[in-house]
This record gives structure tokens, sequence and C-alpha cells, in this order.
């Protein structure tokens, strides 16, 4: 824990060296104020880094800690050592992102026991264009080598033949199951309360990124702020897919999609 905690101070100073000067304590850090809990290829690592460059955000040693699914053991202390020191001036925040945390089942009530009042942040981008994400993503790190077409069938299935508790498919890559929202949000709105949540439809992030950044800094209480550049984070680019796949997975995806919207009471006009 040593040693995140001095990474924490290290990067704290190259980044707000005025911060560092002003700390309480280097021992004791700063407990994060908001949490990016999804989705996966929604936007999150830009996002994240655009927060970075704000002069009151101090992000924690590195974007995705992966504590609450997959370090939990390892204690809270470790946790809360990789965010910034302690310091005297109460305007500065700190927060990760770890996409993975919206669908692992476990994650919102152990949050909640130990920060009831976080800020969440949640980007929605269209379930079909998000699998295709994730895919080709895969593909490139050579984690997946079989054919789109086989991939969905096989993920579908498994879906349809009742193997779809958390536990079984939490196992396989997600292509599909990961854009199935609803079930996720539902058990993280039934643990805190919904005015913590900001969804954000990740297609207007892209296509309105100040914008929408903008309205990240009000959400978490920041003055608003403009970034130089814009850049767009671990993005890929990937083959148009067959019309036929595409239908497949517009007609899978379409009712899913109904209900989420009714549940949040938002448009997401995902085609």
């Amino acid at each position: 824990m040593v040693a995140y905690r001095d990474a924490a101070v290290q990067k704290t100073r190259r980044s707000h060296p005025e911060i560092v000067a002003k700390s309480a304590d280097k021992s004791s850090p700063l407990p994060p104020n908001f949490i990016i809990i999804g989705t996966q290829k929604g936007g999150t690592t830009s996002l994240y880094r655009y927060l970075e460059e704000h002069p009151q955000m101090v992000g924690c040693i590195k974007k995705e800690t992966h504590f609450w699914n997959q370090h939990f053991d390892r204690g809270l202390d470790w946790y809360l050592s990789h965010f910034p020191p302690s310091i005297f001036d109460t305007n500065i925040i700190t927060g990760e992102a770890t996409p993975n945390y919206l669908e692992s089942p476990k994650v919102p009530e152990r949050i909640f026991e130990e920060f009831p009042s976080i800020k969440l942040i949640v980007l929605l981008r269209n379930p079909i264009t998000r699998a295709l994400s994730q895919y080709h993503h895969w593909v490139r790190l050579m984690r997946e080598y079989r054919p789109l077409e086989i991939v969905i069938e096989s993920e579908l299935n498994l879906i349809k033949s009742n193997l779809e508790s958390e536990s079984k498919l939490i196992q396989y890559p997600g292509y599909i199951w990961r854009g199935l929202y609803l079930p996720f949000l539902e058990k993280w709105m039934s643990i805190f309360p919904r005015e913590q949540f900001l969804i954000i439809r990740s297609e207007d992030f892209y296509q309105n990124t100040s914008q929408v950044f903008n309205q990240v800094l009000d959400f978490l209480g920041l003055p608003s702020y403009e970034l130089s550049n814009y850049c767009s984070y671990n993005s890929g680019r990937y083959p148009q897919i067959e019309p036929s796949v595409y239908s497949q997975l517009r007609d899978y995806f379409y009712p899913h999609n109904q209900r989420l919207q009714d549940f949040l009471n938002l448009q997401f006009d995902w085609d």
C-alpha cells in the first residue's frame, strides 16, 4: 500500500503541484467523490481523461482499480491508497472509472456500505455498436478468434438456453449480455437513490462532447471548463457489419431497449 500511496502523491505532484503543497496529510488519502461504473466501450476512458484535465479534479493512480469487483479482498485501505493525498482545499474531488462495475452483481452493495453518498456516472451506448466495438477490440488483443456471426449466434443461444444467470454469464466475453442494461441498473437503483446517478447516452457524448462534459462537471459540482482538445481515447475502427447480422441484433435488443427507456424515462433512439 505504501508504494501505491507514494505513486498517488507523485502523480498528484506532476499534475497539480500546488495541491501537494497544501496537503494536510500525505499518508491519508482523499476518498472518491464519484465512480464511472459503465459501460464497457461506452466512452468511459475519454470522459475520465477529460475529467483529469480539470484543475479541481485529481485522478487516482490508474483509471480502473477493479477493487469492488476483483480486488475486494485486499481491503479498503488498499483501495484508498490509489487516490491523492488529503488536502485542505475542499473544492478538490477525485474518483475512478471501472466500467465492469455496472454488471458486477456484488459491487453496488459493497460501494453503498462504504460510500452511500457517492455520485455514479453511467455511459450507455447502443448495445449493437457496443458489442461490435468490444468484439473487434478483443480481436485486436488476440483474445477472440471466432468470426463475428459465430460469436453472436453462440451467445444468443447461451442466453436463450436459460444460462443467463449472472454467475454463469460473467464467465463469457459478454458481447450481447453486457448490452442488456436494464437488470444492471435496476439492481443499482434499488440500492442508491436515483438522484445520485448521471445517465449519459454515449452517442450524445461523442457528438456533443463539450456540452456533455460540462453536464458531467455540473453533476459533480465543478465549475464549467473547456479543454483545448477533446481527443478520442481507446477508440478503434472496424469493418461494416453484415445487414443480416445487424438486423438480428436490432430485433433482439429492441424490446430490452424499450423497457430500459420506460424505466429511466429517457429516450435513447437506438436503431
